[in-house]
């Protein structure tokens, strides 16, 4: 972490530490990604706080069948394979198109994992039986947690649309919670 700080240094740009994750860091001001020194070569990802959170929660462990449900752009689903590069990691996500961000990071960042395209509602159509040691979902919400990064949401998002992804999020655990060993 301190020899990227040094790096984001000498591009002109200031970070910090991150108070809660040992190898996370905030940047002073947000900047593209593609300007980051390193981003294009692997060294660094980009991923919110809570994202990052997320892995302590989970605590991967190499060797484990892992499945990131909901998992474009890829982040988290990079994250798990940082932290256990041996780890068996299976990506899934309703989205085709944002299946190609999941695969771009994991090309960035010189990782393997099995991606596919399906919905969580419906485990059986995309892993049959299989079952994992560990399941991550980020569900599909509100959004209204990344306002800041995408102003136009708070515009889109309807009162009416809460009950519906409610629906939508009770749907996807009620059919993926078999499949955790």
């Amino acid at each position: 972490r301190d020899s990227w700080l040094a790096l984001l240094d000498e591009a002109g740009m200031k970070g910090f530490p991150h108070a809660d994750y040992p190898d996370a860091v905030r940047l002073e001001t947000p900047a593209p990604v593609h300007a980051l020194p390193g981003f294009e070569d692997g060294w660094v990802t980009v991923q919110d706080a809570s994202a990052q959170g997320c892995m302590t929660w989970l605590a991967p462990q190499n060797g484990e069948h892992i499945l990131d449900l909901c998992a474009a752009p890829g982040g988290k689903t990079t994250h798990i394979l940082e932290v256990a590069p041996e780890a068996q990691v299976v990506a899934v996500d309703i989205d085709e198109q944002r299946l190609s961000r999941v695969y771009d990071n994991l090309k960035r960042l010189g990782m393997k994992a099995t991606v596919k395209q399906g919905d969580g509602r419906y485990p059986s159509q995309w892993c049959g039986e299989q079952q994992f040691d560990r399941i991550l979902l980020d569900a599909p919400c509100s959004a209204t947690g990344v306002i800041r990064r995408h102003p136009d949401i708070k515009w889109l998002r309807r009162d009416r649309d809460i009950p519906e992804l409610a629906q939508l999020q009770s749907e996807i655990l009620d059919a993926i919670w078999p499949h955790l060993k």
